[in-house]
């Protein structure tokens, strides 16, 4: 999740999320002192120096930029972005897209926007230490159905695929095969990590001996549900056939529905209590604004618009 936050957060203000750009030329360079004002980038007549891009980091979520300092290829690249931004911006400043009516009321509309943005936040952050342990406690126990996990099953199997080219009697005598496979593991002439190892063509269950690993019961063939019903651990189902081919099943276990634990899902109540709190407290602002100086609306004056 945070990797998507650095692709997406530090580029609100560095280029729109989804650019692609290439490799970046590196150019080493004798190590500089302290001179903030040294250019970090090059791209045609533009530079980027590295106290744009420090002004950038700082400026962004204190995570991203621990991030960006912690990988250098994720740095490149921001930095590559960053520039062609800057380039953008000459460009169209060149061609005066800025003086352009429309576009310098957004950009003062945009401005506008990021102002009340910040000082709303400033204005209506919560007070002390939000939230209380005791506040995510009670915010757990009343959403825990908002953060289950799904009932699960673990399987192991032995796969015979259908190839595409079977006839109905070929899909047959592959059946008989499997019939065969599940009769010598239910004899115990052979055990069925071995035989899925050996036989089964599903490639990542076979080479961990059939194992399958813990997945939804949602998610599961009906055939799989039906043939898996009732079966105690390391016990194995008949033949079942698929519109894929035959399968071999062993029951290794399975679990309930259950909340997901409290310390795993706190964070998330945690930022969940602190945007809420944020909102209530930004309404709460502009109601008391509003009541402390009334709106007065000049009817006689809305006919003039159009």
């Amino acid at each position: 999740m945070l990797k998507g936050r650095v692709s997406c957060l530090v580029l609100t203000t560095v280029l729109a999320c989804g650019v692609a750009l290439g490799a970046a030329k590196t150019v080493q360079a004798a190590p500089a002192a302290a001179d903030k004002s040294a250019v970090l980038a090059t791209m045609g007549s533009v530079n980027l120096t590295v106290t744009e891009f420090q002004n950038l980091m700082n400026y962004s979520d204190k995570e991203v930029k621990a991030q960006l300092l912690a990988n250098p290829e994720l740095m490149k690249q921001k930095i590559s972005e960053a520039i062609v931004r800057k380039t953008v911006v000459a460009k169209a400043k060149e061609q005066k897209w800025d003086q352009k009516a429309e576009v310098a009321f957004l950009m003062e509309r945009a401005k506008e926007g990021l102002l009340i943005d910040h000082f709303l936040k400033n204005a209506a952050k919560p007070a002390g230490k939000f939230p209380e342990e005791s506040m995510v406690q009670q915010a757990y126990e009343e959403n825990k159905a908002r953060f289950m996990m799904p009932a699960t099953i673990h399987l192991s199997q032995i796969f015979l695929k259908f190839d595409e080219k079977m006839d109905e009697k070929a899909k047959q005598d592959l059946g008989k095969i499997a019939e065969k496979y599940a009769a010598m593991i239910l004899k115990k002439e052979s055990d069925f990590a071995t035989m899925a190892k050996k036989y089964s063509q599903h490639q990542p269950s076979a080479a961990q001996g059939g194992d399958m690993g813990w997945v939804p019961t949602a998610q599961l063939l009906p055939e799989f549900k039906k043939a898996v019903e009732g079966l105690k651990s390391g016990e194995v189902s008949g033949v079942v056939k698929s519109a894929q081919g035959y399968h071999i099943l062993q029951f290794q276990g399975a679990k309930d529905a259950a909340p997901r634990p409290y310390e795993q899902v706190k964070p998330t109540l945690t930022q969940m209590l602190k945007s809420k709190k944020l909102q209530e407290n930004k309404d709460a602002y502009l109601m008391d604004l509003v009541k402390k100086q009334p709106i007065t609306l000049n009817e006689s004056n809305r006919a003039l618009l159009k």
